[in-house]
């Protein structure tokens, strides 16, 4: 059986930036700019942008409260798993709603600042996973800014499906 390596800090670094670096190139490829350009068969994988946010916002989630609960060594290797997931299920997130913007004719300012929080939580959940080996305290403060992104994120992308007010507004109003 094979002793296994942590990963280097140039590879670590570099698998946190260039993902990131991707989205921003895509949004730019893929603009969300109101042309409807489906049906298509990648419209369709786009569609799977509203299932697949509720990963990152679960993973994001726990990865501080394991933090603040058990830090032991034990802890944290299950910790690391979370946290990497959490990135990568954001970044999935936000190429998907790239995606689906794009194809499907959305467009403006409201779906611009949802892309760019989107693409903002992607960005801060690789910092936090890249930050695992550092002080608690910087984990604890990137970690804490991915859950602003994407608390703002899906704010905005909730008013955008739901309409102004959401979450606060009831779902129903009674006659």
């Amino acid at each position: 059986m094979s002793e296994r390596q942590a990963i280097n800090t140039w590879l670590r670094l570099f698998l946190a930036i260039a993902p990131n670096l991707f989205l921003f190139a895509a949004m730019n490829f893929l603009p969300a700019d109101g042309q409807s350009r489906g049906p298509a068969v990648i419209s369709v994988l786009g569609n799977f942008h509203i299932l697949a946010l509720h990963l990152p916002i679960a993973f994001l989630l726990i990865v501080p409260l394991f933090e603040l609960i058990d830090n032991t060594e034990a802890a944290q290797i299950g910790t690391r798993r979370i946290c990497m997931a959490g990135a990568v299920s954001a970044w999935v997130a936000a190429l998907l709603g790239l995606i689906y913007g794009h194809f499907n004719g959305f467009g403006g300012t409201d779906v611009e600042t949802h892309l760019y929080a989107g693409i903002g939580t992607s960005c801060w959940a690789s910092i936090s996973w890249y930050c695992l080996h550092k002080p608690r305290w910087v984990r604890l403060i990137v970690q804490f800014m991915a859950i602003v992104t994407m608390f703002y994120a899906a704010h905005s992308g909730g008013e955008m499906v739901h309409g102004e007010g959401f979450p606060i507004k009831p779902a129903k109003v009674s006659n």
